[in-house]
């Protein structure tokens, strides 16, 4: 019996849903590799934003409201002919618009100062989920409905899950999940992957560049209706998946730093300016005193970014590198406030 559960969970898991951009797993995974690389003061304006929360854990958000939000479905991808270069007018005209557009949309909602806090966290969970999708190669190819309409066998199965394979779903989910990796696994490959390639200089361009690298990688890994993709096919092509999602982490980061991580909270008069404190598990936090006593504040200072984070924000101790110190001696040692506010 607990065999047969077992089996049923998985096969649940192995789900190929149509147009859904790398499953929840990949986005998860591309959303941890680029917290990995956010910036200190990145990191604080997106806690002003999602709380407490991890980026991984909205990454999917975007997919999970369209049967209620149903005109955000065509902003998933862009239906670029195969062979053909992006050309706006044709491949992402009003009203139904496409990813590439809709990346640059949210991300001036993100920076808007007269946006309301609401707006720009929904903003920040849709560009997390645009940039995963914009990478996946069927996300930006017209035929077949980005490669749904391609029935294929994948490994030996007609199904994925209870579905019929489709040559979308297998690069949306089955070739991650036939990895065997779960997401910090997924996302530590990755990071070996960025470091032996050397790809954190690859974390630059644009959507529309993007769309154009994904409409390439869709025609050299396209098959015809009825293909069967074996082990050779699934060898060769997660590479490209691994690449594809390597690269969606980096330049998802960059473009959180280049935009949010350039502002502050103070920058939004409608954004909260506490929230609810994490605490260090590893390293215990040491006691303040009074506020008249501002010298004696202790304050976690990285010494990889310079930056220092006051008590009771989120990053106060929970970072890899660090250590505690006075607020007014890490600023003589040249440390700047995370989000340019003082803790005192």
């Amino acid at each position: 019996m607990l065999r047969k559960s077992i089996a049923v969970f998985l096969a649940f898991l192995a789900i190929c849903p149509a147009s859904l951009g790398w499953g929840h797993e990949g986005h998860q995974i591309i959303a941890t590799v680029a917290e990995d690389h956010l910036d200190e003061t990145t990191k604080v304006m997106i806690q002003s934003l999602l709380g407490n929360n991890h980026l991984y854990s909205i990454a999917s958000w975007a997919d999970d409201i369209r049967r209620e939000r149903r005109e955000t479905a065509p902003w998933h991808y862009v239906d670029i002919p195969l062979g053909g270069r992006y050309d706006a007018r044709r491949d992402c005209a009003p009203p139904e618009s496409c990813v590439v557009l809709k990346i640059n949309e949210f991300l001036r909602v993100l920076t808007d100062k007269n946006a309301t806090r609401d707006q720009r966290a929904e903003a920040l969970k849709f560009v997390v989920h645009f940039v995963g999708d914009i990478h996946q190669p069927l996300h930006a190819v017209k035929e077949a409905k980005g490669g749904n309409g391609v029935h294929v066998r994948f490994l030996g199965n007609d199904k994925c899950g209870w579905y019929e394979c489709n040559l979308h779903g297998v690069w949306d989910t089955s070739m991650i999940l036939h990895a065997g990796l779960n997401r910090p696994e997924y996302s530590q490959h990755l990071e070996a992957l960025i470091s032996g390639e050397k790809l954190t200089g690859s974390d630059s361009g644009t959507p529309e560049q993007w769309a154009n690298d994904s409409q390439q990688l869709a025609a050299a890994a396209w098959v015809p209706d009825g293909a069967n993709l074996d082990d050779q096919y699934c060898q060769r092509e997660i590479k490209i998946v691994d690449m594809q999602m390597a690269l969606a982490g980096l330049r998802l980061a960059r473009l959180l730093n280049d935009s949010i991580g350039k502002m502050t909270p103070r920058d939004f008069a409608n954004t909260p300016q506490s929230y609810t404190p994490t605490q260090a598990a590893s390293s215990p936090a040491p006691s303040t005193q009074s506020a008249n006593s501002a010298s004696v504040v202790k304050v976690w200072v990285n010494p990889r970014s310079m930056v220092y984070h006051c008590p009771g924000t989120q990053w106060y101790g929970t970072t890899k590198n660090g250590e505690y110190m006075a607020e007014d001696d890490a600023r003589k040692k040249g440390y700047h406030p995370a989000g340019g506010r003082e803790c005192r």
